[in-house]
């Protein structure tokens, strides 16, 4: 039974946690400006009455409700925030003030490839198996043209890698579940730091300066899991190179290719 309670306690966490981060921002930014019960107005007072009707208890329940809401409506997904650094990243002319050893870490890092080195080591093998088998196109380091194809045919299998998460749940329901707990906890983490870094933000503005410094481990937290995501789409890449799933793209060219093959005429 625990087991089967444990996904919806994943998609609960985190929009619960960043609720009460965002509500407690706003109330830091807005509590001063609420009227008291003795100022409520006309429209005010009715909620002041059913609060002091039904208890403290009760108040706390219908506050974490709203933080829920709250916080479903502002969650990120990390792969999303991977995605938007990924277009800044194409942009590469946002980032030639950086220095050069930087600006190379930012486009190598987490905050833009939603893989590790070493699941696009294993990435590339594979691909080159298949090319060798005649699976995938083969590419000559001449022919631009070619690495071009290459190169997108790489994009779109990465860019299916959440249709590869639904065939893994089919085939590996076990592989499945590390998957999909390492990205409810990229989640968390990138949700978590960047919550918490609104309300640093918003104490060192209404309560001291020296809350601003609680952005620096926030953001740490935050990059940690962009890298925790990685991890999880790592699962990925090794249910396809094992072959235990079919990208879905790579199904299509196989499709195409064995069509290409029997329309050419026999000799």
């Amino acid at each position: 039974m625990l087991a089967s309670l444990l996904p919806g306690l994943r998609e609960l966490r985190t929009p619960l946690a960043i609720g009460y981060l965002y509500a407690l921002a706003l109330y830091l930014l807005i509590g001063d400006h609420l009227p008291t019960k003795a100022e409520a107005g006309q429209h005010l007072k009715p909620f002041y009455d059913l609060a002091h009707w039904a208890g403290k208890p009760a108040m706390l329940a219908a506050g974490s409700f709203l933080a829920y809401l709250l916080g479903a409506l502002l969650e990120l997904p990390a792969a999303t925030l991977i995605e938007w650094t990924g277009v800044a990243q194409r942009k590469r002319r946002l980032f030639r003030c950086l220095p050069t050893r930087l600006r190379d870490w930012f486009y190598q890092s987490a905050l833009t490839d939603p893989l590790s080195p070493s699941a696009w080591q294993r990435f590339e093998r594979w691909c080159g198996d298949l090319s060798a088998r005649g699976k995938w196109p083969v590419i000559s380091a001449a022919d631009n043209e070619a690495v071009d194809a290459w190169a997108r045919a790489m994009e779109r299998l990465t860019g299916d890698l959440p249709q590869v998460a639904t065939r893994l749940y089919a085939v590996n329901k076990d592989m499945y579940g590390d998957y999909d707990r390492w990205m409810a906890e990229a989640d968390l983490r990138v949700n978590v730091g960047l919550a918490s870094i609104f309300l640093a933000c918003v104490m060192a503005v209404q309560v001291h300066v020296a809350w601003a410094f609680l952005t620096i481990p926030m953001v740490i937290l935050a990059y940690r899991g962009l890298v925790t995501l990685r991890k999880a789409n790592d699962i990925l890449i090794h249910a396809i190179v094992t072959e235990l799933v079919k990208a879905p793209d790579r199904a299509e060219y196989s499709n195409e290719q064995g069509a290409t093959m029997s329309d050419q005429p026999e000799s």
